[in-house]
């Protein structure tokens, strides 16, 4: 095999992994530690070791701040929603400006989560919050383990760590920023008003396809919402065959995730289609166990095409075309 496949077989066996003990510690949404193993895949160790220190460092850091920050404004409707426009446009500016964007990026999406969740059930914080550091920490280490034990290099040491240079100047990174902060207002926004669901995906998917550039945005936008569908359509097809039988359903789930996990490592413009293909799988098919009904899973892919359409919108409303240069 070549490291791609290597890779896909890695990945697909790390999902498995983190899943189960997942459900074996009784997490409410294993799903989130199987995002974890495909997240932080990678063809290169050193990447993968990266991304996990950092994703890490900056979910600890989201749900520690989150959790303190989200019991003083329980009940503050308005203050809650204006500091998740303020984390979303931070986490947007430290993406693309810090050497350790990753950890700004999803550092500020959990402390988003965590406050949203102070909104609809705040009863449970202390729950949540204790659950997706366990979550994402089996992620994780699931993921960085069967790299090493089955991906390309496998068995090699040590992974180094890798900060990464800056990606965009100050001034269009703050742009970018601005423009999160205002389509997280708004999705929240559309969301009280009118009931819909999802919104942590809602918002994860939308603040994932903001770039520096509006036309890699459009080109992810539509890469994503093309990769939901094939993803939610793949699991849906599980399901209805009998997801409930559970040797089909790991079977369905391993073949699955390789599948689209090749397309997602592969170096080919449409490997974002893979990412969001394996993302939809996992969303439809890991809940509490084996699916047993169709609606959370439809509920999740709403969420994830309604986030991109609205944040593609607003970035190709806000970002200016650029002035055509004039021959000399």
């Amino acid at each position: 095999m070549d490291d791609v496949d290597r890779q896909a077989f890695a990945t697909a066996s790390g999902v498995l992994v983190a899943v189960y003990t997942a459900l074996w510690m009784g997490l409410s949404e294993p799903y989130w530690a199987a995002l974890s193993v495909l997240i932080i895949a990678n063809t290169d160790r050193d990447a993968v070791f990266t991304k996990g220190v950092l994703r890490v460092a900056g979910t600890l850091v989201g749900v520690g701040l989150g959790y303190v920050v989200g019991q003083w404004m329980e009940g503050l409707a308005i203050q809650q929603v204006a500091l998740v426009a303020l984390a979303a446009a931070v986490g947007t500016y430290g993406r693309q400006r810090s050497a350790f964007g990753y950890a700004w990026f999803y550092g500020a999406l959990t402390f988003m989560l965590v406050m949203l969740y102070t909104m609809v059930e705040p009863q449970n914080l202390f729950q949540f919050a204790h659950y997706r550091c366990y979550e994402i920490l089996i992620g994780v280490v699931c993921g960085t383990l069967s790299n090493w034990a089955l991906g390309p290099r496998a068995g090699e040491l040590p992974a180094h760590f890798l900060a990464q240079a800056a990606a965009a100047t100050p001034e269009n990174a703050l742009r970018q920023a601005l423009i999160a902060g205002l389509g997280a207002f708004t999705i929240v926004m559309i969301w009280v008003l009118f009931d819909l669901p999802q919104l942590p995906q809602v918002l994860i998917s939308s603040l994932i396809v903001v770039d520096i550039d509006p036309m890699a945005t459009r080109h992810k936008g539509w890469q994503r919402i093309l990769g939901c569908f094939i993803g939610g359509a793949a699991g849906f097809g599980v399901i209805l065959l009998d997801a409930s039988d559970q040797f089909w359903w790991v079977a369905a789930l391993f073949l699955g995730v390789f599948s689209f996990a090749r397309l997602h490592l592969g170096k080919t413009p449409n490997a974002y289609i893979g990412t969001q293909s394996a993302i939809a799988y996992l969303v439809t098919l890991v809940g509490a166990g084996p699916p047993t009904s169709l609606y959370p899973p439809v509920d999740r892919l709403v969420g994830i095409v309604i986030g991109v359409s609205i944040m593609t919108v607003l970035v190709w409303a806000l970002n200016p075309p650029r002035p055509a240069t004039r021959a000399a």
